[in-house]
């Protein structure tokens, strides 16, 4: 089921227009086509000359969209997709062992070590379940923040 936020009603379509999705995820067309021209949505499956979405755009639309209020800028979270297509998981992205076999969670033997898991940080979607762990060189640290200079403040 999806919820209209301007119709006002459920639907049981997987299929969208480009207006239909925006009305879905309370976004406009116009920050749709952006999203596909900065490559953090995939483009629409076509039709003749008509743009279809589905559960696969939906799901990535309100990812970027979750993020972005959480202050992530789109370069970054451009980063984080393009790890997940590749397949590699949230430690390889910010250079840091894995959750349990890093030097940091044999130095504390009483820390839990699901407490530092992607779903505390709500990177759950950047971890497919059916990944394979090996060595992989990290991506690159990523922190999503904005440094405020008030010298330069006008």
């Amino acid at each position: 089921m999806i919820w209209c936020y301007t119709c006002q009603v459920e639907t049981d379509d997987q299929v969208l227009s480009i207006e239909e999705l925006a009305a879905v995820s309370g976004t406009t067309t116009r920050r749709i086509r952006s999203l596909q021209t900065l490559g953090l949505l995939p483009h629409p499956d076509l039709r003749g000359r008509v743009g279809l979405y589905g559960p696969r755009h939906r799901d990535r639309l309100a990812a970027v969209l979750r993020l972005q209020e959480d202050g992530f800028s789109l370069e970054s979270i451009g980063v984080l997709f393009r790890a997940l297509d590749v397949g590699h998981s949230l430690s390889t992205v910010l250079g840091l062992p894995e959750p349990g076999t890093g030097a940091a969670d044999r130095a504390e033997p009483g820390a839990d070590a699901g407490t530092d898991s992607a779903e505390l940080y709500g990177f759950a979607e950047l971890q497919p379940a059916a990944m394979a762990r090996g060595r992989v060189q990290p991506l690159l640290s990523l922190v999503p923040t904005t440094v405020w200079d008030e010298s330069q403040a006008s």
